[in-house]
């Protein structure tokens, strides 16, 4: 059997005589039934054509029938026609090259890669409704199972993302505290020093204690100056931590994006070829 019947046809309304065309999308030929004969097997291909005129409304029923024999020929046309007259008709038969199977995956993945959602969701479209047509039920369930994943996927990285968010926050209250009791320390060391420089007019008299001071205040210097170098240490750690995480956050936020345009072509592609099929 031949892979398919296409032609055209035209027609004319016997309520106001406006002629109408069919091509090949309008008309959809099914093998009713065969018989065998001396060179081979007879088919009758039928396609059925409903329409109302655009012109008067008039209801129209088209059939036609195409024999098929042998293989590969055209034996017989003819048409049944309610609410107008056949002007003019050709079919012939069409044979579909092979095709590789490998081709589509191919397409899809290059045009994913070349970031072109557009052809991606025309050729990914085009490739569903084929495996649909092909096998129902095993294309139905590797839908659900894919989209089951992709939400999956979707909603774990929100989490992780938002779970890092939130370590963050509390690594950067942790380090307001430590900051701020390093800034209470050096506030202490320095009302020791002002003290000692306080006090200084009442011990002249005592050398000895004003040197014991002194020393403690050279003592105190080292410790001050440990304690500055901590604090800018600290600050640099967080100052690394925070650039990272931007980093990271900013990866996920871009695949996300990605993964939106991707699944909004998606439907748009999906929704304009049911429609189209509709119409």
């Amino acid at each position: 059997m031949s892979d398919r019947i296409t032609g055209k046809a035209s027609y004319e309304c016997s309520s106001c005589g406006a002629v109408h065309f069919l091509q090949s999308d309008d008309l959809n030929f099914d093998a009713e039934c065969g018989s065998s004969r001396e060179m081979g097997e007879e088919i009758q291909h039928v396609a059925e054509f409903e329409h109302k005129c655009q012109k008067c409304n008039n209801d129209i029923e088209i059939k036609f029938e195409v024999w098929e024999y042998p293989i590969g020929i055209i034996n017989m046309t003819d048409s049944n026609v309610s609410g107008a007259n056949v002007v003019s008709s050709d079919f012939e038969i069409y044979h579909e090259a092979p095709v590789d199977e490998y081709e589509q995956p191919i397409k899809l993945v290059k045009s994913l890669l070349q970031f072109r959602f557009d052809m991606f969701s025309e050729i990914f479209v085009d490739f569903w409704i084929s495996s649909y047509k092909k096998a129902p039920k095993p294309t139905s369930i590797a839908t659900v199972i894919s989209l089951f994943i992709a939400i999956a996927g979707l909603w774990v990285s929100i989490t992780a993302l938002d779970n890092a968010s939130k370590q963050k926050l509390e690594q950067t209250q942790s380090y307001s505290q430590q900051l701020k009791l390093l800034e209470n320390t050096e506030q202490n060391l320095n009302d020791l020093s002002d003290f000692i420089t306080a006090k200084k007019g009442e011990i002249e008299a005592t050398k000895i204690m004003l040197k014991g001071l002194k020393t403690k205040k050279s003592e105190l210097e080292p410790i001050v100056n440990a304690n500055q170098k901590t604090v800018d240490a600290i600050f640099l750690q967080q100052r690394r931590e925070l650039e990272e995480g931007i980093w990271a956050e900013r990866g996920i936020s871009f695949s996300l994006g990605i993964l939106a345009s991707l699944l909004a072509s998606l439907i748009w592609h999906f929704v304009a070829r049911f429609k189209k099929k509709e119409d």
